[in-house]
Parts: C-alpha cells; sequence; structure tokens
C-alpha cells in the first residue's frame, strides 16, 4: 500500500476525497513525521511550505543523511513563487500549488515511489562500493603489515589475527604443512587465538590427510565453508574434533577454512576460522547466544580471506627465507671467527667470549635508568651489529704472520733449536780444540803438568762461559718481565750483525764457535722487557685492526649491520688517543667499541688457555681495568655497568672460557 504523509492542513492541501487504497497520516513536525515513516516502501510527503520553512535545516539535515531514500519531500505553497521557494528549499523534490487534485495526488505518489527506489538502488550501490573500497584499503593496510614483519612468529600470529578480523571471526587456528626429505608430510598446528574462551594450546603436528577439515583443504586446494562444524555435508571425508569444545564449553559453529598459497601456488598452509560473529564485539558467552549471535561466513568472506591468506603466504615465504639468509649468515660469521681462531689455537673462543660480554653489556646499559647511558638503547637489530662485530673483531689476524700469532717465546722455537745446536757445537769444538791442545803438548814431550792443568782450566772457564750465555739464553727467552741486572747482561753481550735474515740462516755454524755467538736480532728478542714479542712483531699483530676493518668494509652489509666495520675498527683505541690503530679520542669512538674494549681486555686477562701467561683472577682483571678507566683511557661509567652487573659471572661467558681438553 502506498504511503502518503500530509504536514499541515489536509483541507488546504488537498481538494476532493484521496483515491482509494492509500494509507495516509497526518503529521505536525518533523520527529512526528519521521516516526509515521515504516521504511518498507516509498512515501509521498505534502507539506506546508510555511512547515518546511520553519524546520527548515533539520529537514536538510535528515534528507541528506538517507531520509531521501524514505520519502520524495513536495512543497504545496499557495503564493505562487514557485522559483522563489525552491530557492529558499533547495532539499525539496518539487514545488506545487494548492490545492492538489486527487489525480496529481496519485501522479505524484507514483513518481515519488519510482524515485525513493531509485535513491535506495543508487545508495545500496554507493555503500557496495564503498565497502568494497573499504576491504581494499584494509587488505592493502595488511599486505603492508604482513610483508613489514620479519619475525616468523610475530608474522603467523598476525597473520591469524587479520584474518580474523576481516571476517569478524570469533576464533581460529593456523597450521602449517611440513615435507621432511625423510619421513611422512604432515600438518604443523602452529597457532590458536579465540576471543572467548582461553585456549591452552600446544604445538604438534598432526597427520597430513583427509581426516581432519584442515587436511581436506591443505590436499584439495579449495577453501571450504561450513555453515555449521556439527552438521557436516553428507559423504564428507573428514569429521570435526569435539574435544575442545566439551572441556572449553565452547561451541564450534560456522567455519571458513582457506589454503595458504605461495608464489608457485603451491599449499604452504592453512587458515581456519572458527563462528563469524552477527556483531563484531559481541562475547559469545554464555554458549547459549552462539546460535543466534553466530552467523554463516559469506562469499565476501571467503573473497577477502582467500585474498589475505595468499599474501600471507608470500609474506611467510618472505620471512621464512629471510630467516634463513640469517642463519645462513650467523653460521658464515661464527665459521668465519673460528677460522682465525684455527690459525692461533691459544686464542681459542676469545671472540666468541668477548661478543657474549659485549652483549651483556649492551643490554643492561639498554636498561639503565639512571646515569650517562640512561637515555642510550639499542634495537634487536643493534644487538646483533654488536654481537657480529665482536665476533669478527680480530678477523684481521688471517693477514698477521702464524708464527706472529702463535709466538709463546722470545725466540721462535726454530731459532731456539738453532741456538742450542750452536752452542753445542760451540762446546764440542772447545772441547776438540782443547784435547788437540793437550794431544799436542803431550807429543812434544815437553809438557809439564803445570802446563796441562792451565790447559784444562782454560777450557773449563770457556766451557763454563759458554754454558753460563746458553743458560742467560734459556731464561731470558721465557715470557716473564726481564729484572734490570738480567737485561744489562744480555745487552752486555756481543753480537753479530747480518744484512737480513736471510744471512743469517745460512751463517755457517761452523762459524759461530768465533765469538759473537748470538746475532743481533737474536739479543733484540732475548732483551723484550714484557712479553714475547718484538717492536716490529707488535706492529704486525696490532695491524690486524686494520686488515679487519678492510675485510670488513668489502661486505655489502645491510643497512642494520652497516656500523659492523667501524665498530671493530676502534675496539682498540683508548679514550685519551694512545690506542691504536688510529690513536682517535673519546668523541669518535663508537659507545659500542668501548663496550667491546672492555670485554676484549678482561677476557684477555683472565683467559685460562693462553701458555705464554698466567690467568689474572677476577680482582686483578678489575682492578687493572680500573686503573686505565682513572687514567682516562677506558670509559669508566661503561665499566661501572659492567661491574655492578657483574657480567663477568654470566653462565654463558664461564662456559666458554672453561679450558678446552
Amino acid at each position: 500500500m502506498t504511503h502518503l504523509l500530509i504536514w499541515g492542513d489536509t483541507h488546504e492541501l488537498v481538494s476532493g476525497e484521496l483515491p482509494a487504497g492509500i494509507r495516509v497520516d497526518r503529521v505536525t513536525s518533523l520527529a512526528t513525521l519521521i516516526a509515521a515513516l515504516d521504511g518498507r516502501g516509498g512515501s509521498l510527503v505534502l507539506a506546508d511550505a510555511a512547515c518546511l520553512d520553519a524546520e527548515r535545516d533539520a529537514v536538510a539535515d535528515w534528507l541528506r543523511a538517507g531520509g531521501s531514500t524514505l520519502a520524495s519531500v513536495v512543497a504545496v505553497t499557495g503564493g505562487g513563487a514557485d522559483d522563489e521557494l525552491l530557492l529558499r528549499l533547495p532539499f525539496v523534490d518539487d514545488v506545487v500549488q494548492r490545492p492538489l487534485t486527487p489525480a496529481r495526488v496519485r501522479l505524484k505518489l507514483e513518481r515519488a515511489v519510482e524515485a525513493v527506489h531509485s535513491r535506495r538502488v543508487i545508495r545500496q550501490l554507493e555503500n557496495a562500493l564503498t565497502r568494497k573500497g573499504d576491504e581494499l584499503s584494509e587488505l592493502n593496510k595488511i599486505g603492508v603489515a604482513l610483508s613489514a614483519e620479519r619475525d616468523i612468529d610475530a608474522l603467523l600470529d598476525l597473520i591469524l589475527k587479520k584474518s580474523r578480523e576481516i571476517t569478524a571471526a570469533d576464533a581460529g587456528s593456523l597450521y602449517l604443512v611440513e615435507r621432511p626429505k625423510d619421513g611422512e608430510p604432515g600438518l604443523r598446528f602452529e597457532l590458536a587465538q579465540n576471543d572467548t574462551v582461553v585456549v591452552p594450546f600446544q604445538k604438534r603436528t598432526i597427520p597430513l590427510d583427509q581426516s581432519s577439515i584442515a587436511g581436506h583443504v591443505a590436499l584439495s586446494g579449495q577453501p571450504l565453508n561450513v555453515a555449521d562444524a556439527y552438521r557436516l555435508p553428507e559423504g564428507s571425508s573428514f569429521r570435526i574434533s569435539r574435544s575442545f569444545d566439551e572441556k572449553s564449553g565452547y561451541r564450534t559453529k560456522s567455519m571458513l577454512v582457506v589454503p595458504m598459497r605461495d608464489h608457485k601456488n603451491a599449499v604452504i598452509g592453512v587458515v581456519q576460522l572458527i563462528n563469524k560473529k552477527r556483531e563484531p564485539d559481541a562475547v559469545l558467552q554464555p554458549v547459549s547466544v552462539i546460535e543466534e549471535a553466530v552467523i554463516p561466513f559469506t562469499t565476501t568472506d571467503e573473497e577477502l580471506a582467500g585474498s589475505l591468506a595468499s599474501q600471507a603466504a608470500v609474506a611467510f615465504e618472505n620471512a621464512r627465507l629471510l630467516q634463513d639468509i640469517r642463519t645462513l649468515f650467523d653460521k658464515f660469521v661464527r665459521a668465519a671467527a673460528k677460522a682465525v681462531e684455527a690459525r692461533d689455537p691459544v686464542t681459542s673462543g676469545h671472540s666468541e667470549r668477548v661478543a657474549e660480554l659485549t652483549v651483556a653489556l649492551a643490554e643492561r646499559v639498554d636498561r639503565a635508568g639512571t646515569g650517562p647511558y640512561a637515555g642510550t638503547h639499542f634495537s634487536r637489530e643493534q644487538v646483533q651489529e654488536i654481537r657480529y662485530a665482536g665476533l669478527l673483531h680480530d678477523f684481521g689476524k688471517v693477514a698477521v704472520q702464524e708464527k706472529v700469532l702463535g709466538k709463546r717465546k722470545k725466540l721462535y722455537a726454530t731459532r731456539m733449536v738453532a741456538v742450542r745446536q750452536r752452542f753445542a757445537y760451540i762446546l764440542k769444538a772447545l772441547e776438540a780444540d782443547y784435547l788437540r791442545k793437550r794431544l799436542d803438548a803431550v807429543s812434544s814431550g815437553c809438557a809439564g803438568a803445570d802446563e796441562l792443568a792451565a790447559l784444562e782450566a782454560e777450557y773449563l772457564r770457556k766451557r763454563a762461559d759458554n754454558e753460563r750465555v746458553l743458560q742467560v739464553v734459556v731464561r731470558a727467552n721465557e715470557p716473564t718481565i726481564v729484572e734490570e741486572k738480567s737485561f744489562a747482561a744480555l745487552m752486555s753481550l756481543p753480537s753479530r750483525r747480518f744484512p737480513d735474515h736471510h744471512a743469517e740462516d745460512d751463517f755457517p755454524v761452523e762459524n759461530w764457535a768465533q765469538e759473537p755467538h748470538l746475532s743481533t736480532d737474536e739479543i733484540e728478542s732475548l732483551s723484550i722487557r714484557r712479553g714475547t714479542l718484538t717492536s716490529a712483531e707488535r706492529k704486525e699483530i696490532e695491524s690486524h685492526v686494520s686488515h679487519t676493518y678492510d675485510f670488513l668494509r668489502q661486505i655489502p652489509w645491510t643497512g642494520e649491520f652497516g656500523r659492523i666495520p667501524e665498530i671493530a675498527w676502534a675496539h682498540h683505541e683508548k679514550l685519551d688517543g694512545t690506542g691504536y690503530p688510529r690513536g682517535i679520542k673519546a668523541a669518535e669512538i663508537p659507545v659500542q667499541s668501548r663496550m667491546m674494549t672492555i670485554s676484549d681486555i678482561y677476557d684477555a686477562l683472565v683467559a685460562l688457555d693462553r701458555p705464554y701467561k698466567k690467568a689474572a683472577s677476577v680482582e686483578q682483571a678489575l682492578r687493572i681495568l680500573t686503573d686505565e678507566a682513572s687514567t682516562g683511557k677506558l670509559d669508566g661509567d661503561l665499566l661501572g655497568v659492567f661491574v655492578d652487573a657483574k657480567l663477568f659471572e654470566l653462565p654463558a661467558f664461564k662456559a666458554l672460557l672453561l679450558p678446552r681438553t
């Protein structure tokens, strides 16, 4: 039945009897007009122009907000100024002169029904277009979010969460297809979410077969929309387990299960959505409300979930590929560190221990609430950057001669063997010379006892002198601090100078029987006051830092690891400019390098596996570090964090510090 609403005096607006079959309501205001509309069909409003004028703004707002899809408004006037009225009331559909005849009323009603119907169709199309645009916009936003997430666990959580949000699903789960090289393929139950009840979730693998709805979708590659999980279609190969529902008091009803396909169109996972809610914010408690509050998933849900699942699959594959690359790179870094330490076995584990200590120190600094470093923070990527810099900080040792790296005493082992053999030859030569002289004296027949005794005394004196020199050499060869007396004794020994090492190596052993018995280079090495390295060898060892930098900067690091070369380059620098290789001062030394310097020195002091020195106790090591900080060489604030946090007691560090067998 058509609907006519008259706003004003009926007798003034309409003449004669109204046509039969028309429902007529009389209203006195916009509020009563709105209340009288039933919204089922098109209505015609014949309104006195004076009534519309009285509520002009409210009527205009109502029509713009959707009232025009409910009724056609016609202004009735008696003044004849139609154009002026249209300018004043632009929101009306028409202006007519009073009174209207029954025939004109019927014509206006027919046109009103057509106009309202057309407006409704247009509004529905506009709403559908807006909704589709919103859905595409939301999918794009989700796609961007998925592409930006690199952590696989966080990505999977985001995939399921967004799939549920876009389809108004109360719960859901996510499965990943596993295809091991050996063994049967399976479905990894990776994640579960539920807005209504707590899910006692535990990851597990189920068979990849037709017995489960997820397995069915994974194998068929087609989405599955089930209106009621307890009433499956006839002939279904799969079953829905009710054990969770029975234990939790939940009711699984509508289900939408979609495959995740990668760029090769292979199914790599399944997203399972449960219980589409009529109202997205509804809580499905008690269980009795589910029958009314849960509705089947729509074809639009299938399209949205399918599109999202495809994006999710590509994002997951990318994240997994990135993780594989990172794992590969991590293993390469660790292998590189081990390769360097293999050339110098006595420092094995040093790089890993330095990395462990420096990362721990960075994490403590990041959490510091007070002090100069209270505002210093490190992201997860920056912490990993510090770890890699720690593992690779000594990589430049590959360019240092192996004999220099492994030099345990002041003379190289081969040189000490040569010195011992030389003195053995000298002693034999002295003995042969003594015996020849004794034989000559006896053979001449004029050798008396005193002369023979003098020959023997001379021989024994020379022998003792050479044995004493050998003992001095043996003692001086140890990597201990040389006392002033011993140093003076060494420096007083005569030495033989050679133009180069080749000339020294080629010098005939029999010529060493004539003094000097030691070369200038041997005297220089034996005269080292502390440690085992000559100044030239120490410079070669120190050059490893520059070699490290030259090597590391050749690697095309990604943005988050771009400072690794710089951090490693400065780990031997000191705040007062006395470090190496550049001698830079505090302002130029990165905080990451300052932390590494502390870790590097501490480990070098307490290491148990270096045969050329005794390990310092924790107290001794900390005292040395404190002395270095007090003289402005180390960062005292960072050392304070190191000591206060007792990082030297870290189980991971102490385990690496154990002597290797």
